[in-house]
């Protein structure tokens, strides 16, 4: 194996590919690749783009609840997103369930989709740790230390009067 194969390889893991294809969706129709997730936490990237047609797609993470909603027809879980002719998002999900990836064509034509979905279970798609500057951690600190000697000395205060 040469270098580039092994650093490929290095850069993939905790990379799934689940979809990765090109699809055609009639006028005012939709579509749907269902995930479902048992473990987490997981980045879900999408990646689409109109390849045919001119009419824009919708595309949505949904869970099986809001997928029900729009298999009623009910397009409210759908109106999040804006129609567009090419995208990306990115989600973080904590919660092991079933969703699904839901594509919806909103033109007068048909449309040639590529979709691309893809899981990372990678620690580098966590939410780093952040820390606050030094000049805010004095400042937290200091205003910490005051509030505890205000009410140490109000205390005894109280206990001394108290006392006598």
């Amino acid at each position: 194996m040469n270098f580039n194969m092994i650093l490929g390889l290095w850069a993939a893991v905790g990379t799934q590919v689940l979809v990765d294809d090109v699809s055609h969706i009639p006028a005012a129709q939709w579509r749907y690749h269902s995930l479902t997730l048992k473990q987490t936490p997981v980045t879900v990237d999408c990646q689409f783009k109109v390849l045919s047609g001119n009419a824009g797609v919708r595309v949505a993470l949904v869970n099986r609840d809001a997928l029900d909603q729009i298999r009623q027809g009910d397009r409210e879980p759908m109106e999040s997103t804006p129609f567009r002719l090419e995208g990306s998002f990115q989600r973080l999900l904590t919660t092991p369930d079933e969703y699904a990836v839901v594509v919806e064509n909103g033109g007068v034509g048909p449309v040639g989709l590529k979709l691309r979905v893809a899981l990372d279970f990678s620690e580098q798609s966590l939410p780093k740790a952040r820390y606050i500057s030094p000049v805010r951690r004095r400042a937290v600190i200091g205003i910490s230390l005051t509030a505890f000697l205000v009410v140490v000395i109000y205390s005894a205060r109280k206990l001394l009067v108290a006392n006598r």
